[in-house]
């Protein structure tokens, strides 16, 4: 049988409705509530493309802070 949740996977057991992961989800929002899974999901997947511009610059600087940090101890060394 198929889950009733993703509709892609297998459900876990005979009698059950989930897949395995599914099944997981309902039982963290069980315990963590599904206001707290929602905000958690709102916060870390769904970004607006000003923020998403943001965390790509501040990767490029530390890419580049790493980068330059390795040049200058290659130097050095030698």
């Amino acid at each position: 049988m198929v889950c009733a949740f993703c509709l892609v996977n297998a459900t876990d057991s005979f009698f059950g409705s989930y897949c395995e992961k599914c099944h997981k989800m309902q039982r963290l929002t069980h315990l963590f509530g599904i206001e707290k899974i929602m905000s958690v999901l709102e916060t870390v997947l769904l970004v607006d493309e000003p923020t998403q511009k943001e965390k790509i610059k501040d990767e490029l600087k530390s890419d580049l802070t790493t980068r330059e940090y390795h040049l200058r101890s290659r130097k050095q060394d030698a």
